[in-house]
């Protein structure tokens, strides 16, 4: 993960498991400036481990729309991962060219109350179905978010994007970069990964 503040980019480097569409995830933090940060999310709940305090704390409330590591990404938005039929309404609205890729253009407007953003546009390729734009906007209109992704992959008979950016348009000189350099399906996860115990192992 890079993360660019006007002239400065830090990287970060992380490695973990995920399972059930974003419902549990447990990554590590592996660069030597944040070695052994750790993070948990089970559904609706995410906790954060310092190794220097050796402490957990439960990640909730204002602190949800900070950023994650200092990154575009919020914790709001890891919270928003699952369960994303069940919160927005979608419909097709047209179809649209984004860098030479033939794409169906999809409107989805929350129809839950905790739902992260009011309202989102996707550009959807229309051979491999990965979302390659998404704009995230606010109950006025406002842009909030913008999202691409590129380095398509197939793995097995699915394709998923390997490079993600993320700009939030209410801050100033920053982007957020997200490589995936190796990812692996069905693995044996290890007993119990997706812990609060894990957290202080």
């Amino acid at each position: 993960m890079f993360i660019k503040k006007g002239d400065k980019i830090l990287e970060k480097e992380y490695r973990g498991y995920g399972q059930a569409e974003g419902e549990k995830f447990f990554i590590t933090f592996t660069n030597s400036e944040d070695l052994g940060v750790k993070y948990l999310k089970i559904e609706n709940e995410l906790w954060i481990y310092f190794p220097d305090a050796d402490d957990v704390m439960k990640i909730s409330g204002h602190m949800l729309r900070q950023g994650m590591m200092g990154s575009d990404i919020s914790y709001e938005d890891l919270m928003d991962l699952d369960k994303f039929e069940e919160k927005y309404n979608s419909e097709l609205i047209g179809e649209d060219t984004l860098n030479d890729s033939f794409c169906y253009r999809i409107k989805t407007t929350a129809k839950t109350d905790d739902a992260t953003y009011y309202s989102r546009e996707l550009w959807v390729e229309k051979n491999t179905f990965v979302v390659l734009k998404m704009n995230l906007y606010a109950k006025s209109g406002r842009l909030l978010k913008e999202i691409n992704q590129t380095d398509l992959q197939k793995f097995d008979d699915k394709y998923y994007a390997l490079k993600m950016t993320i700009r939030d348009m209410r801050k100033k000189e920053t982007l957020t970069t997200v490589e995936l350099i190796e990812i692996k399906f069905d693995v044996n996860v290890p007993e119990n990964t997706f812990t609060k115990q894990n957290l202080y192992r």
